[in-house]
Order: C-alpha cells, then sequence, then structure tokens
C-alpha cells in the first residue's frame, strides 16, 4: 500500500452568471473529475460507511470538520470508508469523551465499526488493517474548534481499538473530497475552497447533527 496521498486543487472559477448557470446545470467539476478515474463512484455521507472490493469501483466523500476513514487490507485487497461526524451534544463534552451519552457516542463511531466489521467478515487480519485519516478542518471562524475535537476522539477511540493510523492529512482551512480505491489502497483528495462547496458542506453536516440528536 502506497503511503503518498495525492492531492489536487481545482482552478479559480469565474463567479459570472454564465459559468454559474453552467455548473448548475451540468455538475461539470464533480462529473470532470470522477471521470478521470474510469470508476464508478460510491458517496459515502455523514455517519455512514461503504466496503468494495471491486476495480471499477471508488468511494468518495467530501468532508471539513468531521473526519473520514480509509481502511484497507493490502493482502486481501479489500478496503472501507467511514464517515465520522460527532455531534456538538458529544464534543461539548471535549476531552472526556466517557462524560457524554454513550448511546450517542456509540451511534456516532458506528461507521467506525462498521468498516472493521466489514473487512474481518471478508477475513482482514486485525495487524494488516491500515487507516488514512482525511478531514478535522478548521473552516472559517469555528470557536467552538469542531475540527480539532472532532480528530482527537476519532484518534484515541482508533488507539481504543488496538489500531494504528498509517497518515493522516488534518486541518487546514480548507475541505476535501476523498476519491479512495480500495482495491489498491490508493486515495487521491481534491482540496475544495469555494464558499458554495462550503455552504453545501455545512448544510450537509447541520442536517447530519441534528438527526443523529433526534434519532438517538
Amino acid at each position: 500500500m502506497s503511503d503518498q496521498i495525492s492531492s489536487e486543487t481545482p482552478e479559480a472559477t469565474s463567479s459570472s452568471p454564465e459559468v454559474q448557470q453552467e455548473r448548475r446545470l451540468t455538475q461539470d467539476q464533480d462529473a470532470y473529475f470522477n471521470a478521470q478515474f474510469d470508476a464508478a463512484a460510491l458517496y459515502v455521507e455523514p455517519g455512514s460507511a461503504n466496503c468494495t472490493v471491486r476495480k471499477d469501483e471508488m468511494l468518495v466523500a467530501t468532508v471539513g470538520s468531521g473526519v473520514l476513514l480509509a481502511i484497507y487490507d493490502p493482502e486481501l485487497k479489500v478496503g472501507a470508508m467511514g464517515y465520522v461526524m460527532l455531534p456538538d451534544a458529544v464534543l461539548e463534552h471535549f476531552p472526556f469523551l466517557e462524560q457524554a451519552d454513550q448511546d450517542l457516542v456509540f451511534k456516532a463511531f458506528e461507521p467506525i465499526e462498521k468498516c472493521i466489521g466489514e473487512l474481518k467478515r471478508r477475513g482482514a487480519a486485525k495487524n494488516r488493517i491500515r487507516i488514512r485519516l482525511f478531514g478535522g478542518s478548521s473552516e472559517g471562524d469555528d470557536p467552538e474548534e469542531r475540527g480539532l475535537k472532532n480528530t482527537v476522539f476519532v484518534q484515541e477511540y482508533i488507539f481504543r481499538k488496538g489500531l494504528q493510523v498509517l497518515n493522516a492529512d488534518i486541518g487546514g482551512p480548507f475541505i476535501r473530497r476523498v476519491h479512495f480505491f480500495p482495491a489498491t489502497g490508493r486515495a487521491v483528495q481534491r482540496l475544495l475552497k469555494r464558499k458554495d462547496d462550503f455552504d453545501s458542506l455545512h448544510l450537509t453536516e447541520s442536517d447530519y447533527n441534528k438527526k443523529i440528536t433526534i434519532d438517538t
């Protein structure tokens, strides 16, 4: 498994009405970027996980203050992606995870359990599991430091599971779109800095924060 994580930053785009209309109609950037890999995109949303062994499939997620895990067994060539975003009701107890509602903690970390469980079900060995982390960004003015708190709690949880992180790309004032290829362990991240990208992700994160709190 290569330790290298490729990064690409999209070129600045015009804010003219013509360009905005084109983006709305075609969603050209995402479609073009995905098409370069000749693989079907399986999207992973906050609080979810997915696994595949197919070479013609990639796992894709856009992450901000949450933490994305790309998990891989290099011998079996199987991998999974999990998207952890702890709700404010858990983050407010930072750094004491044990003081938070444990039902809520269990629900928030469920993507990690699903990833590890699926890999083990397919025969993965604990000592072979490789983990990469993405996200934990400090987007704009965030006095709550959600990115930092998410990262610390996720790393603590992984340590308690007896697993190790191979490498991580964490922090920074931008959001990341990560393309992970479980059949090879390759990961490519694209750094997003447009206001539209931030607004869309914030809406997704806010909806998830409300949903997980209500459902638990």
